[in-house]
């Protein structure tokens, strides 16, 4: 008996929670409705029906041997084929430019060399402890060179302002 109660009670809160039944609802059955065809149907039997027309036209004046006022429409509004030759050529032309400038900014590689503007600042700026004696090259060779490429540039740049031209400083 113990075990029918035990299992009496675990079914009670179940059955509480369900949804009760209502016997008085007709919503799931609609009642049969007619539907017409639809306009898609008249649309896409006229379209037929007028194309076969238009075919039958075309035909017949084409046994004519004159052209139809379809024929006639279509090369009214179709360019003439010298302007479609043109702008074939400025796009020929555009791409070719395009690629001219491509091909020339993706050969350059970066520079190797680099100038140097005081090279004595440059190449002696380490902290001056823990350098063993004798460890530094000798650039006065180095130096030198610099202070003559300086100096020439600096002659050219003289000589041009002495003819009357303005040069910039970068040339």
């Amino acid at each position: 008996m113990f075990f029918a109660r035990r299992s009496v009670a675990s079914v009670r809160p179940l059955l509480r929670n369900q949804q009760p039944r209502r016997f008085a609802s007709h919503a799931a059955h609609a009642e049969p409705v007619n539907e017409g065809v639809g306009r898609s149907f008249y649309v896409a039997v006229g379209s037929f029906a007028s194309s076969y027309v238009l075919y039958r036209i075309h035909k017949s004046t084409q046994d004519a041997g004159e052209q139809s006022w379809i024929s006639n429409l279509i090369q009214k509004w179709t360019p003439d084929e010298k302007i479609f030759e043109e702008r074939n050529a400025i796009h020929t032309v555009a791409m070719e430019k395009a690629a001219y400038d491509r091909h020339l900014f993706q050969s350059q590689n970066p520079a190797q060399a680099y100038d140097l503007k005081q090279p004595e600042v440059s190449f002696n700026s380490g902290a001056p402890w823990n350098v063993s004696a004798g460890s530094q090259a000798n650039l006065s060779a180095v130096v030198a060179h610099y202070d003559r490429q300086n100096q020439k540039v600096e002659e050219s740049r003289v000589a041009r302002m002495k003819d009357g031209k303005v040069v910039s400083l970068y040339d």
